[in-house]
């Protein structure tokens, strides 16, 4: 019912249109490079002396700088992971705080933002003899 005093419904796409659009738009980008781009170039490198056609060269340049940029990454990643591994386990052995791997459930007491009450500490002769 449009018009009523409801609260206003807000649409959110995953984005995948907007993915397929951007590649489509990259696609013909390649293909245009492609046509304007069919003359051979000499590359040199090293002791290689290659002719071949200038798109070849922007791809596989452009490939060889995604895929060392993805390297690069993924060796950070690991890298930052192992220290962060590293930090818990010695704050572990410390005795210092740590975080749980899962939250607790919430209790009526944690919901009206008290805190929650902490047993009361044993002493040794008051335990129960059994």
């Amino acid at each position: 019912m449009p018009g009523r005093g409801g609260a206003k419904r807000e649409f959110r796409s995953t984005g995948v249109y907007w993915s397929l659009l951007l590649a489509l738009i990259l696609a013909v980008a390649i293909v245009i490079g492609i046509v304007q781009n069919l003359q051979d170039v000499e590359v040199k490198y090293l002791g290689w002396d290659v002719r071949t056609p200038l798109v070849v060269v922007l791809l596989v340049s452009t490939l060889a700088a995604a895929v060392l940029t993805e390297l690069v990454g993924v060796f950070w990643r690991r890298r930052r992971r192992r220290q962060l591994t590293e930090r818990e386990e010695l704050l572990a052995l410390r005795g210092g705080p740590t975080e749980p791997a899962a939250a607790p459930a919430a209790t009526p007491a944690a919901l009206d933002g008290t805190p929650p009450s902490s047993p009361p500490p044993s002493t040794p002769g008051s335990g129960s003899v059994g």
